[in-house]
C-alpha cells in the first residue's frame, strides 16, 4: 500500500465515522440544505492518480444521486435561486468539475448524458491548449502519470453538450498568494477571455484551492466587482437560502464507498468542514507532509 492509498483510507474512514455518528445522533438540518454542490477533478482509470474518481465509480455515484431522490440542476437554476427568481427543486444537486481535464469530455460527459445531468466545468484559461501540466500535476507528470487539459475545441464541445464552462482564473494560483492587482487580473481577465471564446456571459468563478486559507474577503469583493454572480469555494458543506452566493460550499468527491457517498450527500459529514478553515488547512498540510502526499 502506498502513501496515497493510505491517505484515501484514512479520509474515507474519517468521513464514514463522522457521518454514521451524526445519523445516530439524529441531527437533521435538511432545511439548510437547499443545494448540494459536488466537486470533481479527474474521472479516469489511471492508477495512483490523486483527485481521480474511476469511471465506473463516477457512473455509480451519478446513479446514486438519482436513486436516492436528488435532482441534478444546472447553473441557471442556481443563479435564479440566489437572485430570488425561482425556487430550487427539493434536494437539488449541482455537479461541478475543476481544472478542465480531457477526461471530463472523454469519460464524464457520456455518463452525464446517460443520466440527463447538466454540470459545470471551471477552467483555468492559461492551461487551455497548453501542453504543460497544471502546477499540482508536475510531479505526477515527471513520474509518467499524465492528465492533459482540454483545448478550446474540447471546452466548446462540452459547453454545447450541457457541461457549462465557467472561470477558474488564469494560472491556477490561489488568490491569497497574489498581489491585489494580480488577483484582479486572474478574476476579471479570465472572465473576459472566456466570454469572448464562448460568446456568452460567464457568471461564476471557482476559487483555486478554495479553502478559507486560500482566499479572503477582499477577493470575494473582487469577484463581485468583476461581475460574477456566484463564487464556488472548496469548503465542505451544503448551501441554504441564506448562504452568500459568492461563497458557495462544495463537497469534494473522492472514491468513496456507496455508504460514505450517501452520508456526504445527506449532509451527515458537514462538520468535516473544519479541515477547510485556516487552522484545518495547516493541519492537513502537516498530515500530507507526514504521509509524503503533499502537492503544490
Amino acid at each position: 500500500m502506498n502513501a496515497q492509498h493510505l491517505k484515501q483510507l484514512v479520509k474515507n474512514g474519517a468521513y464514514r465515522a463522522l457521518g454514521e455518528t451524526t445519523v445516530a445522533l439524529g441531527v437533521d438540518g435538511e432545511q439548510s440544505r437547499a443545494l448540494r454542490v459536488l466537486m470533481y477533478h479527474k474521472v479516469n482509470d489511471i492508477p495512483d492518480n490523486p483527485t481521480t474518481v474511476p469511471v465506473s465509480l463516477f457512473d455509480e455515484q451519478m446513479d446514486q444521486v438519482r436513486a436516492l431522490g436528488y435532482t441534478a440542476v444546472g447553473l441557471d437554476a442556481v443563479l435564479d435561486f440566489y437572485a430570488g427568481r425561482a425556487p430550487l427543486p427539493p434536494r437539488a444537486v449541482l455537479v461541478t468539475f475543476d481544472d478542465g481535464y480531457c477526461d471530463i469530455l472523454e469519460n464524464a460527459l457520456p455518463v452525464l448524458q446517460r443520466y440527463g445531468f447538466p454540470a459545470v466545468l471551471f477552467a483555468p484559461i492559461a492551461y487551455v491548449d497548453a501542453r504543460i501540466p497544471l502546477p499540482h500535476e508536475r510531479e505526477l507528470a515527471s513520474n509518467g502519470v499524465r492528465n492533459p487539459t482540454l483545448d478550446w475545441d474540447g471546452l466548446l464541445e462540452l459547453d454545447r453538450a450541457g457541461v457549462r464552462i465557467e472561470s477558474h482564473g488564469i494560472a491556477h494560483r490561489p488568490l491569497v498568494e497574489l498581489e491585489l492587482d494580480e488577483a484582479l487580473r486572474e478574476v476579471a481577465l479570465s472572465k473576459l477571455w472566456l466570454e469572448e471564446k464562448l460568446g456568452r456571459p460567464v457568471r461564476s468563478f471557482a476559487y483555486v484551492k478554495g479553502s478559507e486559507f486560500h482566499f479572503k474577503g477582499v477577493h470575494v469583493s473582487l469577484v463581485q466587482q468583476a461581475g460574477y454572480e456566484l463564487g464556488f469555494t472548496s469548503v465542505s458543506g451544503a448551501n441554504g437560502r441564506d448562504t452568500n452566493p459568492l461563497r458557495l460550499r462544495r463537497y469534494n468527491i473522492e472514491p468513496y464507498s456507496p455508504r460514505t457517498f450517501e452520508l456526504v450527500l445527506a449532509g451527515a459529514c458537514d462538520l468535516i468542514a473544519a479541515k477547510d478553515t485556516v487552522v484545518g488547512t495547516h493541519a492537513r498540510r502537516l498530515f500530507n507532509q507526514a504521509l509524503g502526499t503533499a502537492s503544490q
